[in-house]
């Protein structure tokens, strides 16, 4: 019916050369002498250093008064007044905590007036997000983040705190 194809020597994929893929080997490890440098090169290569942790945290406590804090982590640093455990906090949730979903019931207690923006960089990634505490979820999202955002039960903040003379805003 059909008439016969000759066979081939050897097994090539379309538009290949026959024996080409016997090279691909070879290149690869070319390529990574290549990579691993001169022989005799002393020591690894020289790695760049991650970048560092940078939030900008500003507090608007709802009756007029606004504070901005900086927070370095990594090592911790900046101007927010409870840096080291901000950054610790910060590194068992992953970063700051993002919006609540939204199809999560929400009990629609109103806590206060507060809103709170972090923004910067986490991990290299960029972190722009705003908290509140209008309803029971925005609530326990606030509350997740102190002590990077102040506790607004607190009635003063630390002496020499850059949230100092704010309100009732004030960092566990």
């Amino acid at each position: 019916m059909f008439p016969a194809r000759p066979r081939s020597r050897s097994r090539s994929r379309a538009g290949e050369r026959p024996g080409a893929r016997a090279h691909v080997p070879l290149l690869a490890l070319a390529a990574l002498a290549l990579a691993a440098g001169p022989a005799g090169a002393a020591g690894p290569h020289p790695v760049r250093p991650a970048p560092r942790d940078r939030l900008v945290v500003t507090v608007d406590d709802g009756g007029g008064s606004t504070a901005t804090t900086t927070l370095r982590c990594h090592p911790s640093g900046g101007t927010h007044p409870a840096a080291r455990a901000a950054c610790l906090r910060l590194d068992r949730l992953g970063g700051p905590l993002g919006p609540v979903p939204p199809a999560r019931l929400c009990t629609m207690i109103f806590a206060g007036p507060q809103v709170a923006r972090v923004t910067g960089r986490w991990r290299g990634r960029r972190v722009d997000r705003t908290y509140r505490r209008s309803n029971g979820c925005e609530v326990q999202r606030w509350e997740a983040m102190e002590p990077v955002l102040p506790d607004p039960a607190a009635h003063r903040a630390p002496a020499g705190s850059p949230l100092a003379g704010s309100g009732p805003l004030a960092v566990r």
